[in-house]
């Protein structure tokens, strides 16, 4: 190996060293929910941290925020789906798939992802423009029992219920 070529790699070995180290993990402000749009989401009963739970350099949620239904909250139930977490008010189960919300390039994105390999029944991705729209979607895939995606997602479990009992 030439001495460029070692010290250039050097270089990257160090560069890619301190981007890891924890206090330069910091998230783009362009990825932060604003704390207006946390407290919409806790008003309507839904479980977000105030800060992302996933680094900024993660490969599939960069900054994302998983947004979760406490089975207290009411709303949409997935028979068969119950996971069971611990938020900081002590609620522990949920009936529903997590949603992963995150920004980027000026968009927002939300996506649930239930199924392995998946995608799934029920399963999305959105790209939406503005915090209101995502409000709208993260609300109605929770709480509306006519949302596209829940009735999609509560059809193939009841069909693979009815099956398994054949």
């Amino acid at each position: 190996m030439g001495r460029n070529s070692k010290r250039n790699r050097e270089k990257m070995l160090r560069d890619s060293l301190e981007a890891q180290r924890l206090e330069n993990l910091r998230h783009p402000k362009e990825r932060l929910l604003p704390p207006e749009f946390i407290e919409k989401l806790r008003r309507n009963g839904l479980f977000v941290g105030d800060f992302p739970f996933f680094i900024s350099t993660h490969a599939g949620y960069p900054s994302g925020y998983p947004i979760s239904l406490p089975e207290t909250s009411g709303g949409n139930r997935l028979p068969g789906d119950e996971l069971c977490w611990l938020d900081e008010e002590g609620n522990d189960k949920t009936w529903m798939p997590t949603l992963t919300l995150w920004g980027e390039t000026g968009d927002w994105n939300i996506c649930v992802w239930a199924w392995t390999p998946g995608p799934g029944p029920g399963d999305f991705t959105k790209k939406l423009t503005s915090l209101d729209d995502v409000l709208e979607n993260i609300l109605s895939y929770f709480f509306n029992p006519n949302d596209e995606h829940f009735k999609e997602a509560d059809l193939a479990r009841h069909e693979m219920r009815r099956r398994s009992r054949l």
